[in-house]
């Protein structure tokens, strides 16, 4: 099967909008326009066999690999040939549309697009009176919502359309340029999604777009258009179908309703046949659905020749096989608009699948798209990733997002009105269990069921795998593929609160019998108590019960009385019932909101929520309520626990954090260490890094050994290896983190031909750190420390240094945190991302060609730190303390520190970035001065200096009286007495011989700072 029909050229231009533009401007109705058009090559039309169910008058021809194919005749911007239409299996209502747009666009050109309606001769009254109409939207001045731009209208050129300036004077540029693209989307009847990041305003966009489309002017007259178009029965006038989540029908309504005049109605309910029936009879320009309803009434709706469909949050069709993404294929409408923030949730084929939805055969099959785009950057994201493996990543994703995407799919992040929102920080705090839930959790791990899961890929004796040979079979006599699922959700429900394992009253028997074993199991000396007792509140608030509670009530407790308002999102609605229990006991006002709500109720409770300063904690299912509810009276979010699909906590988050937030916004994600969730939460990062791959090709970190759907490299979160596995106290990420640091660290020292004497004189930036408020620096620490060195008074400002320590060292909620047994928190931010070493390496591997059997491709980037004992300046073996503590005395002088102490403190405000650079800077400075001194061959970076060197491990520092203390113990670090004398003495009698085997590590490494990310 070919394996190249997803052409990815090099060619880093991409095709121009303007390219096909009209000739000249926009003017009033007629908007006829002449349209150049650009014959141009396209993404080959192909799919695979499998498709919707069939139907009467459906196509069932297999959509093939197309290998090579015979010459065919290639038409304008969005044509599409007859081989095509063959190999594409949809209904024959479709095919028999597109070829005929496509016939008359070869006959009519331009005038055969769906250029807006032709108003000639329409006349409407109220065109005597300009000046005295009313425009929309007209917002009231208390709202705050201000004109972004002149009172002027926006011309489309590339399509022949325009945005009245009711409108425009309220849209961002950004918004302008996604109506653009909309706008011609419609008018060559093509497909595409709008993905922008959340909060930007798609729903905006598809307004503006669609009053462009119809020609509407934004005032009074837009209300008697369609009527008076009706009346010229001859002439087009366009029918849109929206189809949405059931939580967002109304949202659609009043936005529409908000932003102009149009005649749109709900074909949901009971009265459904009849706007089906104004809509089929002309009646209605735009018709809004669900999923569900479109689904169940597919047949009825289709019988409308659409001239768009706008699916919002189009991410639900992202399964093909779905029986919603199925019924979706057969949609009447050529012009299909997708809407989503999270294009990419999991992995690379759900993008197939939405642009596959689209532009129906114009990616290539999905084993095509998989082979192309999926592996080459799953396995280049490895950790344990070759040179070459790297490289064809890097170009892979270069060529996917500026060659293939932008005809297709527009994405803008929400950076783009950073200037407009408040800050918002996104804290993961990893939360220890207690010892009765660590207890319950490892009695789980070790029963003889989870025994077989966790052993079922390891070969047996016989020559298989276990789980499909003497283990195939538990002992109950049920395949032990029957239990995956349902033992991953006993761990998280062990992970949150013990009370959940208890069989409720309400639960059929044979259910409430299985659960009553698995409780048996946990708790086997105090699961008769716990049983007994299920009903009572005694159960609940027992504080051994739930360590995470714990935490939650001391960060309610501090934020309570401050004017904070509270989300507490979980995708248990039955933990959050506990939970509403829980603040029984509170003077805390409660607010409520799941899947039983009505969407009318919803929408009441989060109105009494805004508006009433009163209310303080809102509790939210997940599913519920994480899209499309605006709820910005709330400045704290809490996610309870983690979904696997990282777009469920995001999309909660930002029912606080978007537009109309005046307030920062502060988000904790409370993750139980060791546990499940910490392999939910390092998925979550896995898969965002490669959703920003997909989107902008950056070079993501390479934290993770795995490959997602590949089961030879399951690595450190994938298989039913790690997920069985509780990874004690001191957590799975933090060690996978400070791995990845070292390797990172390592590969940084060679990464560069540094000339080394330039370097010992002028320095190294130190790495970037999270910039201060209000500073606009962008070499973190190196400002940091160059302030220091060269300031008049350094005394003056080291004191200030430290003062500024003592005020983060007071932070409350790090106080409440650590109090309650909290040792290792970090910034998602500061996870998610890339970093100066694997920039620069993606950037040199992404240079370079490999051919196959390559032997320069085939070596690894980053060494195994456990396993690899390295010849580097930086190296997998871990010196005793005191030779870190030495090294760290020997830093300060380098960097020109009276001591030890006034170093540290300045060390411990930087990230883990810009430590690595800080230890590369030293170690390249040490090396040139060894070279000077003829301890090191300057080519060869080896020690030249005969006889036996003093082996690293017996190094001592006789002037250290004690060890600099961690981050968290920062006042102890003011009563550390360094001899700096006395070492400098001890280094003055012997210049340091390092030999080839020396080995040295960072010396972070072994601080004992719990909170600390190296």
């Amino acid at each position: 099967m070919a394996t190249d029909i997803i052409e990815l050229s090099d060619d880093e231009d991409t095709e121009s909008a303007s390219e096909d533009g009209f000739e000249g401007p926009a003017k009033p109705p007629p908007r006829k326009r002449k349209v150049e058009l650009e014959f141009t090559e396209k993404v080959q039309w192909t799919d695979e066999s499998d498709s919707a169910p069939s139907r009467p008058k459906k196509r069932r021809a297999k959509r093939k690999s197309t290998g090579k194919k015979k010459a065919e005749k290639k038409t304008g911007d969005g044509d599409h040939t007859e081989d095509d239409l063959e190999r594409v299996d949809l209904p024959d209502y479709l095919i028999e549309r597109r070829r005929n747009f496509d016939a008359k666009r070869r006959l009519y050109h331009e005038s055969a697009l769906m250029l807006p309606p032709d108003y000639t001769d329409v006349e409407f009254d109220e065109s005597r009176r300009l000046r005295e109409l009313k425009e929309r939207p007209d917002f009231d001045p208390r709202s705050g919502i201000k004109p972004s731009r002149p009172y002027k209208d926006i011309e489309l050129p590339q399509s022949g359309g325009l945005i009245p300036a009711s409108i425009a004077q309220y849209l961002r540029d950004y918004q302008v340029e996604g109506v653009r693209f909309l706008h011609k989307k419609f008018v060559y009847q093509e497909g595409g999604i709008l993905g922008d990041d959340m909060g930007l305003g798609k729903t905006v966009q598809v307004v503006a777009f669609l009053t462009a489309a119809f020609g509407k002017t934004g005032d009074e007259r837009d209300g008697k258009r369609m009527r008076q178009m009706r009346l010229l029965s001859e002439r087009w006038y366009p029918k849109i179908l929206i189809v949405c989540p059931g939580s967002l029908i109304m949202n659609w309504r009043n936005e529409l309703s908000r932003w102009g005049w149009w005649h749109v109605d709900l074909f949901h309910g009971a009265n459904k046949d009849d706007v089906l029936g104004a809509a089929r009879a002309g009646m209605l320009e735009i018709m809004i659905t669900t999923y569900e309803t479109y689904k169940n009434s597919r047949s009825s709706i289709n019988m409308v020749q659409w001239d768009a469909i706008i699916a919002d949050e189009c991410h639900r069709l992202k399964d093909r096989y779905s029986e919603t993404t199925k019924a979706l294929q057969e949609v009447n409408a050529l012009c299909r608009i997708g809407l989503t923030g999270t294009a990419i949730q999991n992995r690379y084929e759900e993008l197939w699948t939405l642009l596959d939805w689209t532009n129906p055969g114009h990616f290539g099959t999905k084993a095509e798209w998989s082979h192309t785009i999926t592996k080459p950057l799953t396995v280049g994201q490895s950790h344990e990733a070759t040179v070459a493996q790297l490289s064809l990543a890097r170009q892979t994703a270069k060529k996917l997002v500026q060659n293939l995407l932008p005809r297709y799919f527009l994405r803008r992040m929400k950076s783009l009105i950073a200037d407009q929102l408040p800050k918002k920080s996104d804290r993961v705090v990893f939360c220890p269990l207690t010892d009765l839930q660590m207890e319950a959790y490892e009695n789980f791990l070790d029963s003889k069921e989870v025994a077989i899961l966790r052993t079922a890929s390891e070969d047996c004796e016989h020559g298989g795998k276990r789980g499909w040979c003497c283990d195939e079979f538990l002992p109950n006599g049920k395949r032990w593929q029957t239990v995956v699922f349902p033992s991953m959700i006993i761990l998280q429900k062990l992970a949150n609160h013990l009370t959940l394992l208890v069989p409720q009253t309400t639960d059929l028997e044979e259910k409430h019998e299985q659960e009553l074993a698995t409780l048996q199991t946990c708790m086997p000396d105090t699961w008769r108590v716990l049983y007994e007792k299920r009903d009572r509140i005694s159960n609940l608030v027992n504080p051994e019960f739930c360590g995470k509670w714990k935490i939650l009530k001391k960060l309610l407790k501090f934020w309570h009385g401050s004017g904070n308002k509270v989300l507490v999102f979980s995708h248990s609605v039955r933990l959050l019932r506990i939970l509403q229990h829980l603040f029984t006991n509170t003077s805390y006002t409660v607010s409520y909101l799941d899947g039983s709500l009505s969407y009318e109720a919803r929408q009441d409770v989060v109105d009494t929520f805004n508006s009433d300063p009163t209310q303080f904690v809102f509790l939210i299912s997940t599913k519920a309520g994480g899209v499309g509810l605006n709820i910005t009276s709330a400045n704290k979010v809490v996610i309870i626990d983690p979904h696997w699909n990282p777009a469920y906590d995001l999309q909660a988050q930002d029912r606080a954090y978007r537009i109309g937030q005046t307030r920062d916004v502060e988000v904790f994600r409370l993750i139980s260490v060791g546990t499940i969730e910490e392999i939910v939460y390092a998925r979550q990062i896995y898969k965002q890094q490669q959703a920003n791959i997909g989107y902008t090709a950056s070079s993501e970190r390479r934290y993770f050994r795995g490959v997602q759907q590949d089961t030879e490299r399951k690595g450190e979160i994938f298989g039913l290896s790690n997920i069985f596995t509780y990874h004690s106290n001191m957590g799975l990420l933090r060690d996978i983190v400070n791995k990845t640091n070292i390797a990172e660290a390592k590969a940084g020292v060679h990464l560069a031909d540094v000339d080394m004497e330039e370097a010992a004189k002028d320095g190294e930036d130190l790495g970037v750190v999270k910039q201060e408020e209000g500073t606009d620096s962008e070499d973190g620490g190196l400002s940091q420390l160059a302030d220091l060195l060269t300031s008049g008074d350094q005394q003056k400002t080291l004191e200030a240094k430290k003062a500024k320590t003592s005020r983060l060292k007071s932070d409350a909620v790090q106080a409440i945190l650590t109090a309650a047994g909290v040792e290792y928190t970090h910034d998602n931010s500061e996870v998610i991302g890339s970093s100066k070493v694997e920039e620069q390496l993606s950037r040199r591997a992404a240079m370079r060609l490999f051919g196959e059997g390559d032997l320069a491709g085939q070596t690894t980037l980053f060494a195994d730190s456990d396993e690899s004992d390295g010849d580097g300046l930086h190296s997998s073996y871990k010196p005793p303390e005191d030779v870190c503590l030495r090294q760290f005395c020997e830093m300060a002088r380098e960097f020109g520190f009276a001591n030890a102490t006034d170093f540290a403190l300045i060390v411990e405000n930087w990230t883990t970035e810009a430590r690595r650079n800080c230890l590369n800077s030293f170690y390249k400075r040490r090396e040139t001065k060894l070279e000077k001194e003829g301890f090191l061959d300057a080519k060869e970076g080896i020690a030249n200096r005969q006889g036996s060197s003093t082996d690293a491990k017996k190094e001592t520092s006789e002037g250290v009286k004690r060890e600099i203390k961690s981050k968290t113990k920062a006042e102890d670090v003011k009563d550390e007495k360094i001899d700096m004398k006395k070492q400098e003495n001890t280094d003055e009698e012997k210049p340091i011989p390092v030999d080839s085997k020396s080995k040295r590590t960072s010396i972070f490494l072994l601080d004992d700072d719990d909170d600390d990310e190296l």
